[in-house]
């Protein structure tokens, strides 16, 4: 069913994305969140170790945007160190005469 789905709506194929692909593709995801808001209650519950779960990936989220951003400063840091720092054979103070 899905891959007829997908044939029928375009979504897969190789090319640059025009807008009636994005409108379908965003037609779609209107689709399918529309059925979630509208339905009944699923009479489920949450796992106790959901919540864990949860804090654990939100830790470890904020540790990689940590990394990532010390990785970046750093880059500047030393795109700005090259960029400044005297070249190899020249001396730092000029000397005239």
């Amino acid at each position: 069913m899905f891959a007829q789905l997908a044939k029928h709506w375009d979504l897969f194929s190789v090319g640059t994305l025009n807008m009636k692909k994005i409108d379908r593709f965003v037609s779609l995801g209107l689709a399918c969140a529309s059925m979630l808001a509208i339905s009944r209650s699923a009479n489920a519950y949450i796992d106790a170790g959901s919540g864990s779960y949860l804090l654990q990936i939100l830790v470890a989220g904020m540790l990689a945007g940590v990394y990532v951003a010390k990785s970046a400063l750093m880059n500047i840091k030393a795109a700005v160190v090259r960029k400044f720092s005297p070249r190899k054979g020249e001396d730092s103070v000029s000397h005239v005469g």
